[in-house]
């Protein structure tokens, strides 16, 4: 980076132009229209309108570079226009078409283009002509009327009752006002101004907004309250699972609308940062220090794409309007990583070596994942000469408004962002979500997520090391083209310095071959997991057992995802007992090495130990790319993008029968983050008493002991079984570790633990 904080986007964005160029159609019969990408209605109408954004920006700066970019300035600025033409053109107002015979508008989401490709249309307006200015007052006028005439705002909670609505309130709201600050003339101005602040009050809602007195923009959130779409925690729900990506996407939008008014030196409305500064928190504890996000509830998407494109303009207006100094190091961290995935490619483009299959299935998506960064770089060379970071005068400048709209007497008393005593963890209910950061461990577990259930225990700041389809989770394959977990219950509790939690799922399988074979459910997963107070360890207990006889093609126990991919230099350095190895990643073959150990570490930085369950743990290398869209029936079986390998322990691998009952996995594993491999052969050594299993009298009860980093001795005990248990410690004190209350001593002086069925307890006893 050099002291020049925007040329390295410039940089970035003008070798994109020079790879993008492919992807550009020029139409047969109208010399005068060009789109990026398929041109389709919806994405690839998007697709072209976020080229429009980076095309317009980068060649509108002085230091542009038509030889980098293989094309002059003035020839980029006449294919931004002709695109922009394009997507007027082929809009319901205009007099075209998509590429698919259909003309694009008047939905819930035909705003969001638009609102991508502002800061590029203001670029381009030194050339755009009268004409040009006339179809595009229709176009925005024409979309607000339909949001005021036919579209109603509402909010819910959870995505599976279709009315989770976040961030399209923010940026239906957010055009509706850009088009009156662009035409007050406009006939219907205040009439869009008040159905916005309806949409912007509404776009991150929280339950308590519905008794909420303070007032915005002259009325109070109560009366504009048309329901929630985050949990009182700040979580959010989107797309059916705790979705820290959409949380960005919010943000982002919301920054559009924030630079559209420092462009022209207006003031923002207050309903604009509604509920930002709360919001912010949790997405700030759920970045790693290089920028790259911390999604603690996974994703269904193409990985480290999309949402986390978007942190750009996020991290602009939060430096901008907060001062956060962090900001501009997650933006340096982040760049650093677009860039080396730039030089991997070579050929210009941002993604086309880990998704060049995804290219060639689906031009569409592949073209919309590069104009979503090229558009969010454009955000970051517009939008940083007016970011305003530490600068104690910006309130004044901003007026009063923003100020009473971010400032700390907005947020309850009681913070929705649930915090314990070192400040580094949250917690929400419904998802079963937990997190704890500390200096040496980033320690996650979501119930409610994407790929369920997944959990993360990793060095501090580790980004490369994270990946969460299932992780920490028994894998299970059955016959069908698909095998999924879906969730049972949950439970936990969070506390200082860590959490416990406990749950189950059932894991189905679909789409079987043979005729008349119906879909079914393959057997229960139960899982246990206790993130310890010593800021190093975590214990996870794994019980599964097959629901019917049926068939499996593979069993595999712990489940520890590692990416070794272009992130990591392609490459990690295993240890365990009496051997080591560095191993490729993506290119490798497929192969499974058995270790004969029963511990494990990471490049001297993560250890995990087999407690019981299973003779050996293994490193199984699927030869190939794995990690990729969420599998459904649709994508089963499509090429991944990211490539893991898979640490198990037990790890069987092709086509058994099972018997019903049959118990699969019953392990359990400490894992050690920011330890070498030494001190992991240490702890698990045979002379070491550090982790043990503790023997149970009842069937179904399983308990492990565990020394921790601050010297105490922790034992984590669940019930997988149906009936109350009582675990009998050999210890006469045992604190629960989450109440902070002692456990009852018997009448022979020892702990007596007492379990409902279906749970798990944390306790020190030393």
């Amino acid at each position: 980076m050099t002291n020049d904080t925007t040329l390295p986007y410039v940089a970035l964005l003008q070798r994109w132009v020079k790879g993008a160029l492919k992807h550009v159609f020029h139409f047969p019969d109208r010399s005068d229209l060009a789109c990026y990408g398929t041109g389709e209605d919806t994405w690839g109408v998007q697709t072209n309108q976020k080229a429009i954004a980076a095309f317009a920006t980068v060649a509108a700066d002085p230091r542009f570079d038509g030889t980098a970019a293989g094309i002059s300035r003035r020839e980029l600025q006449e294919l931004a226009l002709r695109m922009l033409r394009y997507t007027l053109a082929s809009h319901i107002e205009g007099d075209y078409r998509c590429t698919d015979n259909v003309s694009w508008g008047h939905t819930w989401i035909s705003v969001l283009g638009l609102e991508r490709m502002m800061h590029g249309v203001d670029a381009l307006q030194p050339l755009m002509q009268e004409g040009d200015n006339a179809l595009l007052r229709k176009v925005l006028l024409s979309e607000c009327d339909w949001l005021l005439d036919h579209y109603t705002v509402v909010g819910g909670l959870l995505a599976k009752d279709g009315n989770n609505k976040p961030e399209s309130n923010l940026w239906n709201g957010a055009l509706l006002l850009r088009t009156v600050a662009m035409y007050p003339d406009c006939p219907r101005a205040e009439a869009y101004r008040d159905k916005a602040f309806t949409f912007l009050v509404n776009a991150i809602s929280i339950p308590s907004d519905a008794h909420s007195e303070t007032e915005l923009d002259g009325k109070k959130i109560a009366d504009r309250f048309a329901g929630a779409n985050f949990f009182e925690s700040l979580a959010l729900n989107h797309h059916g699972y705790l979705n820290v990506g959409y949380m960005v996407i919010c943000l982002s939008n919301m920054a559009m609308l924030h630079f559209m008014y420092r462009s022209k030196g207006m003031q923002a409305p207050e309903a604009l940062y509604h509920h930002m500064k709360e919001l912010w928190a949790v997405v700030k504890l759920c970045t790693f220090e290089d920028g790259r996000l911390l999604r603690i509830g996974g994703d269904t998407r193409v990985r480290y794409t999309y949402c986390q494109d978007y942190v750009i303009p996020m991290w602009h207006m939060i430096d901008d309007l907060l001062g956060d100094p962090d900001c501009a190091r997650f933006e340096e961290g982040w760049l650093r990583q677009v860039e080396l995935e730039m030089e991997r490619n070579g050929d210009g483009t941002f993604l086309s070596e880990r998704c060049g299959l995804l290219e060639q299935a689906s031009p569409l998506y592949y073209t919309r994942l590069e104009s979503d960064r090229a558009a969010a770089l454009s955000m970051g060379l517009a939008w940083k000469r007016l970011v305003r970071g530490s600068d104690a005068d910006w309130k004044r400048e901003a007026g009063a408004a923003a100020e009473t709209a971010i400032a700390e007497g907005q947020t309850d008393p009681g913070s929705p962002v649930v915090r314990d005593a070192s400040g580094r963890g949250w917690h929400d209910p419904y998802h079963g979500a937990y997190v704890h950061r500390s200096a040496k461990r980033d320690a996650s577990w979501v119930w409610e997520s994407a790929e369920k259930p997944q959990g993360l225990c990793l060095p501090a700041n580790a980004s490369n090391m994270a990946e969460w389809r299932e992780n920490l989770a028994p894998r299970l394959r059955g016959l069908g083209k698909l095998t999924d977990q879906r969730l049972e219950r949950h439970g936990g509790a969070p506390f200082d310095g860590g959490f416990v939690t406990w749950g189950s799922t059932l894991v189905h399988t679909q789409g079987l071959m043979a005729e008349g074979q119906k879909d079914h459910v393959v057997a229960r997963s139960a899982i246990a997991c206790a993130a310890l107070p010593d800021a190093t360890h975590m214990i996870v207990v794994q019980y599964m057992a097959a629901a019917r006889r049926t068939y499996v093609h593979e069993v595999k126990g712990l489940n520890l995802l590692m990416p070794n991919d272009l992130f990591n230099g392609g490459a990690r350095t295993y240890y365990w007992e009496g051997g080591q190895a560095s191993l490729q990643g993506a290119g490798s073959a497929e192969e499974t090495l058995r270790t004969g150990s029963r511990w494990l570490n990471v490049d001297d930085r993560l250890g995990v130990i087999a407690v019981y369950g299973t003779d050996a743990l293994s490193i199984y290398r699927p030869g190939r790319r794995q990690i990729g869209l969420k599998e459904k029936l649709a994508t089963a079986g499509s090429a991944g993008m990211l490539y893991a390998d898979e640490l198990c322990g037990p790890c069987l691998t092709g086509l058994r029968a099972v018997e019903a009952g049959e118990v699969l996995v019953d392990a359990a594993y400490v894992l050690q983050a920011g330890e070498g491999h030494q001190s992991t052969c240490a702890y698990a050594g045979p002379e070491s008493s550090c982790a043990a299993a503790i023997q149970c009298e009842t069937g179904e009860v399983r308990a492990v002991r565990a020394k921790g980093a601050d010297a105490h001795t922790y034992v984590l005990a669940a019930n997988f079984g149906s009936g109350d248990a009582t675990l009998a410690l050999e210890a006469d004190h045992a604190i629960d570790v989450a109440t902070g209350l002692p456990v009852p001593c018997g009448r022979q002086g020892k702990a007596q633990l007492e379990l409902a069925p279906g749970t798990a307890r944390l306790v020190r006893i030393s």
